[in-house]
């Protein structure tokens, strides 16, 4: 009976830590970092450019016609990590452009060969943001989440100009610092849900103030 209450105890202390060790295991190995990567769509800017030929008036308006109105691609890339059960920090980038571009109303100039040309131009607009943000979590469900965050940061602004008028380039060129390109703030704030596919695969939908005032797209999660 002795050696049969030893042994029972030897059981008991073994299984112990182990039941201990599988009871830590879903929260040791829960994945804590994501990576998202997704479009966005309800720019207005875009929805202006992409209408841009709709909207000429052969009276007015700054472009006598019309041969470039396209956009960039707007696409969001951002890493998270888990803070706790409701929280999480991360980094957020954004890209959005566009290009719009045709012949400037009464702008005829002589060209080299001393031929009146009429003046062609293209204006190409970038921005591309970083922003360090913060989401919490309305419940901490695995399979589907609700949430929501905010995000400050810089902006990154960049114009680039062609034109075929060697004059009408020199008076876009500006003194000193060109303020079309200073980094500004950056700032986006939305309402979130995602939900697992697999056990590291996944999706996201944001609706808010960002680049885009709807985006969704991938999630992958290590």
């Amino acid at each position: 009976m002795k050696k049969l209450s030893i042994a029972l105890l030897l059981v008991c202390l073994g299984i112990g830590p182990i039941l201990a060790q599988d009871a830590s295991t879903p929260e040791s190995s829960q994945r804590k970092n994501a990576i998202f990567v997704g479009v966005g769509t309800g720019n207005v800017t875009y929805s202006l450019v992409k209408q841009a030929d709709k909207f000429q008036d052969p009276n007015g308006g700054y472009f006598l016609s019309l041969s470039t109105h396209e956009v960039k691609p707007l696409y969001f890339i951002k890493y998270e990590n888990q803070l706790g059960r409701r929280h999480t920090l991360g980094l957020n980038f954004a890209n959005s452009g566009f290009v719009i571009g045709g012949v400037v109303r009464d702008s005829v100039f002589l060209n080299d060969l001393n031929v009146l040309t009429e003046t062609e131009l293209e204006v190409t607009y970038r921005s591309q943001s970083f922003n360090l943000r913060y989401n919490y979590l309305f419940n901490d469900d695995k399979y589907f989440q609700v949430y929501w965050g905010i995000g400050v940061g810089i902006r990154g602004n960049s114009i680039s100009i062609k034109t075929n008028n060697p004059n009408f380039s020199k008076q876009l060129q500006i003194p000193g610092l060109n303020l079309g390109a200073v980094p500004t703030l950056g700032f986006e704030s939305t309402l979130g849900f995602r939900g697992m596919i697999t056990d590291q695969l996944g999706w996201y939908t944001e609706i808010g103030i960002a680049k885009a005032a709807l985006q969704f797209g991938m999630a992958y999660r290590f």
